[in-house]
């Protein structure tokens, strides 16, 4: 990172009284580069934004499932759109899971104490569920130091490639405490330095701060101020800046972007997809309010991201919520069997044994592995193990749709799950 690539206010050099500037820092191999010290979120823009994407961004958020009025199938479609959000976000740092891992039951897990990829991306939409509660009920005052360290330490205490100590800040003297930002690990190349270590939980303070302020959001919503989508870009950007963490600084980061629609009330959209597949403009656009302090561009990339999201999630909801009368075309199945009561249940639980349908269902165990048997028959499920006892099935339908690239077809999902629902 040049020095001279920042904005004027951010080339002068920090000193006491200062609230942005740059800065060296007394480490070993770093002592010439400077590092940014970021100002505060701003309470007022006064570049030009773009009015029109900010309008229809919120209005297709004011459009969401509230949480005091969704139902049993919002709830469903949100606990899915939490794991398959969890694995792009992971994916996008190099965590690397899959939609079908997540879904799969725990216990045809091994994983007692251990760390691993899954556990890690599982911990991510575990993490956002414990949140959603305290964000729908408490609104912005669950925004903190403390919550962002929460969060960090239930993502990274069971991520495999992470070394460092799980929702501990970047300090002064503790390993990992310095950062830097692209460069393919050569710190001379680095796009961005981020908040020296000495400065990041006061940083950190002023961008949790900003996000808590309740009468500020209120006066956005009310049309009097940033409304939700930039104040989701202007958060993020500066959450980004600070770099509170040694690792892990994304996932938690676009995880703060869920929690922000989540406070205003709304089962959120996911944003992950849509950025893990513009990764180059999401960088960019960044890197314009991180180093410019120009938020124009972080802004519209945001709108937009929640544009194609939702039509992403509405196209996936539609999509799923089809699946049981076509499940039901194949089999003529009679009403109140335990084969058709079951449809619902693999929507929410694509990856299921005998045993978990027959708790859900209520039923023995000899009806459950009747309906899971009718199931199969049917072209409905997949037996994947091919053992006599402890057998896995899978919808493989919900799982291709859930697991598609974003912005690829339902259709073309369908179609490669039937192929799989057709093999022996």
């Amino acid at each position: 990172m040049r020095r001279e690539e920042l904005a004027p206010i951010l080339r002068d050099k920090f000193h006491k009284g200062s609230t942005c500037g740059v800065e060296k820092i007394d480490e070993p191999g770093f002592e010439n580069l400077w590092f940014v010290v970021p100002p505060a979120p701003p309470r007022t823009i006064s570049h030009r934004l773009p009015g029109g994407s900010i309008a229809r961004a919120n209005r297709l958020i004011e459009q969401l499932p509230r949480y005091e009025s969704s139902d049993d199938l919002d709830k469903i479609i949100s606990y899915l759109f939490t794991r398959c959000e969890a694995v792009a976000s992971s994916r996008m740092e190099g965590t690397w899971s899959t939609v079908d891992h997540v879904l799969t039951p725990g216990e045809l897990y091994d994983e007692t104490g251990g760390k691993s990829e899954r556990a890690s991306v599982l911990g991510y939409a575990h993490a956002l569920e414990q949140e959603f509660i305290h964000a729908f009920k408490k609104g912005t005052a669950i925004f903190s130091i403390k919550l962002a360290c929460r969060l960090h330490q239930q993502i990274m205490v069971k991520d495999p490639q992470y070394r460092g100590e799980p929702g501990q800040l970047r300090a002064p003297g503790k390993p990992g405490s310095v950062v830097f930002i692209g460069g393919l690990h050569r710190k001379e190349e680095s796009i961005y330095n981020p908040t020296p270590p000495r400065h990041v939980k006061n940083c950190l303070s002023q961008v949790m701060e900003w996000m808590e302020n309740q009468e500020f959001a209120e006066m956005g919503d009310a049309g009097m101020g940033m409304a939700l989508p930039v104040r989701m870009a202007v958060a993020h950007a500066h959450f980004e800046s600070v770099h509170p963490f040694s690792d892990g600084n994304g996932r938690v980061g676009r995880m703060l972007l869920a929690l922000q629609m989540a406070a205003s009330g709304f089962l959120p959209l996911y944003l992950s997809g849509f950025m893990e597949e513009q990764k180059v403009e999401y960088i960019a656009a960044l890197q314009k309010a991180q180093k410019k302090l120009q938020y124009g561009p972080i802004v519209e990339f945001l709108c937009q991201a929640i544009i194609s999201s939702r039509q992403e999630a509405d196209l996936t909801k539609t999509s799923l919520l089809g699946l049981p009368k076509t499940w039901d075309s194949r089999g003529e199945f009679r009403d109140h069997s335990a084969a058709k009561r079951a449809f619902y249940f693999l929507i929410s639980n694509p990856i299921f044994t005998v045993k978990q349908l027959q708790s859900h269902l209520g039923v023995s165990v000899p009806a459950a592995a009747r309906a899971a048997a009718q199931l199969v028959a049917k072209k409905v499920v997949r037996e994947r193990t091919g053992f006599g006892r402890n057998r896995v099935f899978a919808a493989e339908e919900v799982i291709e749709l859930l697991s598609r690239r974003f912005g690829d077809p339902p259709a073309a999902a369908l179609e490669r799950a039937q192929i799989l629902l057709k093999e022996r």
